[in-house]
């Protein structure tokens, strides 16, 4: 072979190497560290075949430029025929940059990947990757769909754990921590049927139009996640206070909070946690599946009880993929979508259209007086506070309001119609007033049931004429009231 052809072949080899340590490092090499040292071996090699290194670079430049202008499978292509990819380019979005996070290192970073990777830390960020299965595909495809990170992944994950149910001290809800103003803003529904804050796609949907404006307005995504923390007026009377518009400034000049301070650097070491899992120690995470369901039309008030058995599944398969509906049951008087299980959507409809419209509720509307507390409340309805606080949002028992309205669960065999004013007056009298009969379901005891009704076993058994307290599935239990 020629000197000349073996000059071309080393270019020609070595140049897409370079070319995707320029594209990967989404500028100049010397600011990525792998770039680099990528780029020192192909100029070291070069050299000892005795071709000058700024013809390798030249080539490389061109080459560069070349392959940015080339659609994605063409580019793989390239990569792939060459055979230098060595940081796995081809694997990657043409524009890769836009849709991530610059991660800086600094002690405050450093100090939260400690944080992250040792102790309570450590077991707390484990769950953290496992929940994060579930949305981690949906998030990327969204953000990326808007132009935006896909690391913004992460502020979900230090905001709430990826919990669609969190609720922080300051009333913030949902994976993406909203408060009742900033969702209503967005799009997000909040009232007493209904909280979309905890609906992780719809939620989702809010958060990247919030941090879309939050960049928009302030230019770095670092302000943009500590004024999606703090609040963008209390940034910007920072900025105006400092003098600048870096956000290590602000921190330093500690113009911010000291939660808004390590929001940042919490956000950079989770991201660089889990863009580096094997070097971190959490390689051995089992991510959970993505969720994925069908999605069906209730047109009014329905339980989740009465959902999960149209559906064929159970009432925590259906919280599970209706977070959003606080109260389990549907809004009354409206049609609204609800998720249930993958492939269940045409036997659902079917189930639900045979379920009679006065059996789609097993909940009754309770307007608290003067005086009355959950105990007394409970056992007015043969019930529990503890299903009572489950079926409120975890209301509080101590701070109860004259006017409040309580939704109170019932057992399945009493189910009431559900009404603009709750249960009739009726329906109510005969509850409160005269005996209850259930039918005994698969796993209930006759202490479950008393427990369940405000009474004691032995009530029950000589209210049934029972000399044992074994009771089976299909027993009539007559409750006194």
């Amino acid at each position: 072979m020629t000197a000349g052809n073996t000059r071309l072949s080393l270019i020609l080899a070595v140049a897409p190497m370079l070319a995707a340590c320029s594209l990967s490092s989404g500028g100049p090499l010397e600011d990525s560290p792998i770039a680099a040292e990528a780029e020192a071996e192909a100029i070291a090699e070069a050299e000892a075949a005795g071709v000058d290194s700024a013809e390798v670079q030249q080539a490389a430049v061109e080459a560069g430029e070349a392959v940015a202008t080339l659609d994605e499978p063409t580019r793989r292509e390239f990569f792939q025929l060459f055979g230098g990819d060595p940081l796995g380019l081809s694997r990657r979005p043409v524009n890769a940059a836009r849709y991530e996070i610059p991660l800086e290192m600094n002690a405050q970073v450093e100090r939260w990947i400690e944080y992250f990777t040792t102790g309570d830390g450590q077991v707390r960020f484990r769950l953290y990757l496992e929940r994060a299965g579930q949305y981690e595909d949906m998030i990327r495809e969204r953000a990326r769909a808007a132009g935006l990170p896909e690391d913004l992944l992460y502020l979900a994950m230090i905001e709430s754990g990826m919990n669609p149910n969190a609720y922080s001290r300051s009333r913030a809800v949902g994976m993406w921590q909203f408060m009742t103003a900033t969702g209503r803003a967005y799009g997000l529904e909040v009232d007493f049927w209904l909280d979309e804050r905890r609906d992780p796609f719809l939620a989702t949907d809010a958060a990247i139009a919030h941090l879309g404006d939050l960049h928009e307005r302030f230019g770095s995504w670092y302000l943009a996640a500590a004024a999606y923390n703090a609040g963008a007026g209390r940034v910007s009377r920072g900025i105006r206070r400092v003098g600048s518009d870096d956000f290590w400034d602000l921190a330093d000049s500690r113009v911010l909070h000291p939660e808004t301070r390590n929001y940042v650097p919490k956000l950079l070491a989770a991201a660089t946690i889990a863009r580096n899992l094997e070097r971190y120690g959490f390689d051995d995470v089992v991510p959970m599946p993505p969720l994925v369901f069908d999605v069906v039309q209730v047109p009014d008030a329905t339980s989740f009880d009465v959902l999960a058995e149209a559906a064929g599944t159970t009432e925590d398969v259906i919280k599970v993929l209706n977070p959003q509906f606080v109260r389990q049951v549907t809004p009354p008087r409206r049609a609204v979508e609800v998720r249930v299980p993958p492939g269940t959507a045409s036997a659902f409809t079917t189930a639900y259209a045979q379920i009679p419209t006065d059996q789609r509720v097993t909940w009754l509307e309770h307007r608290v007086t003067r005086g009355q507390t959950l105990g007394a409340i409970a056992g007015r309805y043969g019930t529990s506070v503890g299903a009572i606080r489950a079926a409120n949002n975890n209301v509080n028992p101590r701070r109860l309001q004259i006017g409040q309205l309580l939704v109170i669960p019932r057992d399945r065999g009493t189910r009431v119609a559900a009404s603009g004013g709750g249960a009739s007056s009726s329906a109510t009298a005969a509850l409160r007033d005269g005996p209850l009969t259930v039918t005994v379901r698969p796993g209930d005891t006759l202490w479950s049931i008393a427990r369940r009704y405000g009474t004691s076993t032995s009530n029950l058994m000589a209210a049934n004429g029972l000399s044992s307290s074994v009771i089976h599935p299909g027993d009539r239990i007559t409750i006194n009231r």
